[in-house]
């Protein structure tokens, strides 16, 4: 039912559903798996440019594992834009990656197309360019976090 009719109420679900799982990824990794595994449905795609894509829960949880060997303990979601319509919610956003002293890299400009079916996310896709983030963010650094 992509863009589908849905409920006024459901539509906000919807998308206060992606504010909680985006939320989440500032509290650290433990905190954004647990919102992947709330919200993500079973065979949940997640499509990330440059990135492999993962299926169901776990694989997507799997990435926050990898962030802390990467020398990351969060990340910092700061929205533009956030649209939903039907079972869909499509968010503009700037992304930051947070190391444990709290200095921030970034910044990472990103749109995402989040698709639902009862309450749980069932795709999501992400589009970005990495290079953005290699050529700016390895160099820009905000040391205040903010």
């Amino acid at each position: 039912m992509r863009g589908g009719r849905c409920s006024e109420r459901t539509v906000m679900i919807n998308e206060e559903v992606i504010r909680v799982v985006l939320g989440s990824w500032a509290q650290g990794a433990d905190a954004a798996k647990a919102a992947i595994r709330a919200f993500f449905a079973d065979g949940c795609m997640w499509e990330q440019a440059s990135f492999p894509t993962t299926i169901g829960p776990e694989e997507a949880a799997a990435l926050f594992d990898s962030m802390g060997q990467m020398g990351f303990s969060s990340v910092d979601v700061d929205f533009r834009n956030v649209v939903a319509a039907g079972d869909v919610v499509c968010t503009e956003r700037v992304d930051w990656l947070v190391r444990p002293d709290g200095s921030r890299v970034g910044p990472l400009p990103i749109v995402g197309v989040t698709e639902f079916r009862d309450g749980k996310i069932t795709s999501w896709r992400e589009y970005f360019d990495r290079a953005h983030l290699t050529a700016r963010g390895s160099a820009a650094s905000d040391p205040a976090g903010g």
